[in-house]
């Protein structure tokens, strides 16, 4: 599970803020609306090197992206 929060956009990039797991460590990612890559990423530090949230972030970010509907302030990504 991740907190995706601080959604904002800004010309073609979304940033947001998240926090994996029941983690308050947070970490910071942008993504290019147009081809939903990653741009810039500050890793949380309870992902001690996995780095596999910001996957998911940007995952839901993309999935959101799909909808064409305005995005949301705040979501959370589960997987299993």
């Amino acid at each position: 599970m991740v907190k995706i929060f601080d959604i904002t956009q800004k010309g073609d990039i979304i940033s947001c803020s998240y926090t994996p797991e029941t983690s308050d460590l947070k970490g910071y990612v942008e993504v290019d609306m147009k081809t939903h890559e990653v741009k810039s990423v500050k890793y949380s530090e309870y992902e001690y090197g996995k780095k596999m949230y910001v996957a998911h972030v940007r995952s839901k970010i993309s999935e959101l992206l799909s909808t064409k509907q305005s995005l949301p302030k705040e979501v959370i990504a589960v997987w299993y």
